[in-house]
């Protein structure tokens, strides 16, 4: 799915997932590194984010609840920060 130029992309750092949805920058590492996961987007040489609508739907599918035992909690009033960047292409 490609995102129009001029489009404006939610993405979350490493950081900002940890803190949101408590699942640790290390965790995210290795399973970026074995190819788990939602998709990441290399924004610069030691820089990675998440498409934070993409990252929800793969903590809520039932086939990767192995691998996490954390999923999104809007109810109890947490709040996501997110640097949203324009996709340029």
């Amino acid at each position: 799915m490609g995102q129009a130029k001029g489009t404006v992309m939610a993405l979350i750092p490493p950081t900002a997932v940890e803190q949101h949805y408590g699942i640790p920058v290390a965790r995210l590492r290795r399973r970026r590194n074995a190819g788990i996961g939602p998709e990441n987007f290399q924004l610069g040489p030691r820089s990675i984010a998440s498409y934070a609508p993409d990252l929800d739907d793969w903590l809520r599918d039932p086939a990767n609840a192995h691998l996490h035992n954390n999923t999104p909690n809007r109810e109890q009033g947490h709040r996501r920060r997110e640097k949203v960047l324009v996709a340029a292409t």
